[in-house]
């Protein structure tokens, strides 16, 4: 299966604040985590940590790289 599914890449797409949108692919990355979908929790890391980049927001781009590691 493919790890971009349709649900993330419509969540990508919804007009959201960016820190709540990173913070929603951080929660939905540890439920992937969680349930042994290892590509899809990457996935949704990167896709927050290139957002926290763009942003500029240091406080997240620690969390989510705590995640990664």
């Amino acid at each position: 299966m493919y790890p971009d599914s349709f649900r993330l890449r419509v969540l990508w797409k919804l007009p959201q604040l960016p820190k709540k949108k990173i913070r929603k692919f951080i929660e939905l990355g540890d439920r992937y985590r969680a349930k042994g979908h290892e590509p899809k929790a990457q996935l949704c890391y990167n896709r927050s940590l290139q957002l926290a980049k763009d942003i500029r927001a240091v406080h997240l781009l620690k969390k989510i790289e705590e995640r990664v590691r």
